[in-house]
């Protein structure tokens, strides 16, 4: 599939936002919610603008923007409508989640509103995830460890972002550092297996697809159009698999071993905390690269199955 930068930033960005909420559940069960308000500004004004810039980019994908209303009528039967239903309904919650957090009012609303809206955000990228997952004709993308994967990957990046945030304002929350340590490990080995899982060839083929002969003898003469179409340009697009396999290394280091193995040794860093400051702020920038590397080998290393009938005897 064609890697549409708007749809990779609103999956990365949108997700990263949703996952700084999440993990803030984890400040309340260590009793940590209380911190300093320059620090709540931060983190609420930049999950807040990752989950709104997220979004509207999403519509930028459409043919007809103006129109993106429309689809949230289909809840019934697309995920796409159910996603931006469940994005919209987590905005009322956040919100007040943001008013209460920020001064401090109502610790019982607070903890009320931030679970809510931590749900409805899980929620929102589960939904997120299923639009792709959903689609039997894209092998790759039918796979029931890619929700698993989004949601895994929206709370490293959030984990990360808030611990950044928090260091730098002077507050060290180990159950945070720990949770980014565990999530690395077990998101990089859930996507190792993803990767695994779909190295198998699908059922369909170019025999399966035409009906005719076996995949061993079943041959084109030469292909169904003369010159490139919407088919060939949004769903025909290929990798190479030196290219991927590098593309691949590069986010799993970025992503879950750097800041990982930082903050394993970040306890024995004879450093002042200015530098680690700093170096938090590069790993963390460097992690969202790894994602956006991660969601654009998400599309192009899918393949669709009317590329059987453009050459590709298997997919």
């Amino acid at each position: 599939m064609k890697p549409d930068r708007a749809v990779i930033y609103f999956t990365v960005c949108s997700g990263t936002g949703y996952g700084m909420i999440i993990s803030l559940l984890f400040l309340i069960f260590n009793n940590e919610l209380y911190i300093d308000f320059n620090s709540k500004i931060v983190i609420s004004a930049l999950s807040f603008f990752l989950i709104s810039s997220g979004l509207i980019a999403s519509t930028i994908h459409l043919g007809h923007p103006i129109r993106a209303w429309r689809a949230l009528s289909q809840w019934r039967s697309s995920w796409l409508s159910r996603e931006g239903v469940a994005a919209i309904l987590t905005f009322a919650p956040l919100t007040l989640f943001y008013f209460f957090w920020i001064f401090n009012n109502k610790p019982e609303l607070i903890f009320i509103f931030l679970s809510i809206s931590s749900f409805l955000s899980i929620i929102t990228v589960f939904c997120t995830a299923k639009i792709y997952s959903s689609l039997k004709s894209i092998p790759s993308w039918h796979n029931p460890l890619v929700p698993i994967i989004y949601i895994l990957n929206s709370l490293v990046l959030g984990l990360i972002i808030n611990f950044t945030i928090l260091f730098n304002f002077g507050i060290k929350i180990n159950i945070i550092a720990n949770l980014i340590l565990i999530l690395c490990l077990v998101t990089l080995l859930i996507k190792l297996l993803y990767w695994y899982s779909i190295r198998k060839p699908a059922r369909s083929n170019i025999s399966t697809a035409t009906g005719l002969g076996s995949k061993t003898n079943t041959n084109f003469f030469e292909g169904p159009h003369t010159g490139k179409n919407f088919l060939t340009s949004e769903m025909i697009n290929k990798i190479k698999n030196s290219k991927s396999f590098i593309l691949r290394l590069t986010f799993c280091i970025f992503t879950y071993v750097t800041p990982a193995n930082y903050i394993l040794e970040l306890p024995y860093l004879v450093v002042s905390d200015y530098v680690i400051s700093f170096t938090l702020i590069i790993i963390t920038i460097i992690a969202v690269i790894g994602m956006f590397i991660e969601r654009y080998l998400f599309f192009i290393d899918s393949k669709h199955t009317v590329s059987l009938f453009y050459g590709n005897k298997i997919i």
